[in-house]
């Protein structure tokens, strides 16, 4: 059984690999004090929220998807100071922010609220100084995801590219060094087209040497997409039919588990939209109609002077707030009767695509978060028993002999690939076992995993088991298989033995 965070609720005699991970943190610091602080950072993380980066190229829209995720304006979104540094939000009892040192030190900065989101001062420290902005605010939304914001990727200014890929972990070069880890369990990774670039990220992004890993801590979003087709009303039809041929394509397939459409600034202003805005949208829709129209062709046409009584200086806070997709969408939405920000909001929110990207995050990210957080410690750890190795050679081999242990026998890390190998399609079977796959490696339960009412006595669940372990054994030795199907059907057969063990 499972939580809402994908947390093992027992069967006897078994634990969790988030639970393993967190034994040989509990033994390092007991044998090793010297490495104490190290320890209890991999184990609270690991009971913390699971850490979410939104990562892509410049001015992909990263910061505007963060606010509209939290559903306040808190990440800048122009080139300020701090959005060339990684800035971690995460739930806080009270408002505070502090800059997280290179050195490993932490100093409180002083922050401000302008024009709603966060004016961040770093003081004497420079930019070289800082590893990390750490913002911590009471939200809701924050509960169990902490969100990382991250400087853009493809930068002209290199260094702030780098910042990303090394947080991330996802240097292609490998000069960080093997086992170093990521400091994110999970990746958005936003694109307004796939570019070599975005390939090259993703590609760096998954770690390949935690049980094979899958790229299913990783998905991406299609952002902006209200601009496709000149931000027409039908711009996010045409948005989704091409986040679904991205998705179908076997090279993106291969790097992230689906690829979503999102209007990041229509969500952002959504939420966030003031009823004198709205008042400004009125007074546009009430101008006569063959004005109007011409008006919304282009962004030309939208600031002539004499086009309208509104100001030009007010048009260009509508266009700044919600682009011209959203201004025409606010136009045919008054027309229909939402004349409040409490009505038209909504609507705007609903028609961004942040919906899709909120149930994506409850239904792929956050039922499998202890696991995904057990892979990022395993990394962590990988990257202690590196450094130990010049000090305590002896240490550093049993910490090392111990996380390969837990590697090979954490079925976990294996149902999460084989999960993703089935679902997207890069190994195909037929329909009845497909479904039965499916359900084996995806199902919370392990009754209903074997297809069993969640109510089965242990008996019948064991029963079961052992005819589905006979049954992936035999189709694992099928010698005209494809390897991919192999390792799906060796990952079933090990996943009925788990739930053989715990009945």
């Amino acid at each position: 059984m499972t939580d809402a965070r994908g947390n093992g609720s027992g069967g006897r005699g078994m634990r969790s690999v988030a639970d393993a991970v967190i034994a040989v943190c509990n033994r390092v610091e007991a044998e090793e004090p010297s490495l104490g602080a190290e320890v209890r950072a991999v184990r609270e993380r690991l009971e913390g929220p699971l850490r979410v980066a939104i990562a892509g190229r410049v001015k992909a829209g990263k910061s505007t998807l963060l606010n509209a995720l939290v559903g306040e304006r808190l990440a800048p979104t122009d080139a300020g100071e701090c959005t060339r540094i990684v800035s971690m939000y995460r739930k806080g009892a009270s408002y505070q922010v502090a800059a997280e040192l290179l050195d490993g030190g932490q100093q409180p900065l002083g922050f401000r609220r302008t024009e709603g989101s966060l004016a961040i001062e770093l003081g004497s420290l420079s930019e070289r100084d800082v590893r990390l902005i750490d913002v911590r605010w009471p939200s809701s939304a924050l509960d169990q995801v902490t969100l990382i914001d991250t400087p853009g990727l493809a930068s002209l200014n290199d260094e702030n590219s780098r910042r990303t890929r090394e947080f991330l972990d996802a240097d292609p070069t490998g000069e960080r060094g093997r086992g170093a880890g990521s400091d994110a369990d999970a990746v958005i990774y936003l694109m307004r087209h796939v570019h070599s670039a975005d390939v090259a990220f993703l590609d760096a992004f998954m770690d390949r040497g935690v049980a094979a890993a899958s790229p299913v801590n990783a998905v991406a979003v299609l952002s902006r997409a209200d601009e496709i087709g000149a931000g027409r009303l039908d711009a996010m039809d045409s948005a989704a039919r091409i986040a679904a041929r991205y998705q179908n394509d076997p090279q993106v397939r291969g790097l992230c588990a689906t690829v979503v459409p999102l209007a990041g600034l229509l969500a952002e202003t959504g939420l966030t939209l003031r009823e004198d805005e709205v008042a400004a949208l009125r007074a546009l829709a009430a101008t006569e109609p063959a004005v109007l129209e011409r008006m919304l062709l282009s962004t030309e046409e939208f600031f002539q002077t004499s086009a309208s009584a509104l100001t030009v200086e007010l048009r260009r806070g509508l266009l700044d707030r919600l682009g011209m997709y959203g201004v025409r969408l606010c136009m045919a939405e008054i027309a229909a009767g939402a004349t409040t920000a409490a009505q038209l909001g909504p609507k705007l929110v609903e028609r961004s695509g942040l919906g899709d990207l909120r149930r994506l995050i409850g239904e792929h990210f956050l039922p499998r978060a202890r696991v995904l957080q057990a892979r990022t410690a395993v990394q962590s750890l990988r990257a202690l028993a590196a450094s130990l190795k010049a000090t305590d050679p002896v240490a550093a081999d049993k910490l090392d002999r111990e996380v390969e242990q837990l590697e090979a026998g954490a079925v976990e890390f294996g149902r999460l690939r084989g999960a993703h190998l089935l679902t997207s399609g890069a190994v195909t079977f037929n329909g009845a076992d497909r479904r039965d796959l499916e359900r084996l490696l995806l199902s919370a339960s392990p009754a209903t995993a074997l297809g069993l009412s969640s109510t089965a006595p242990p008996e019948d669940v064991r029963q079961a088991a052992l005819e589905a372990i006979a049954r992936w054994r035999n189709r694992a030795g099928d010698p005209f298989a494809e390897p991919a199907a192999i390792e799906v059907c060796e990952t079933a057969a090990r996943t009925c033995e788990s739930i053989y063990a715990m009945a």
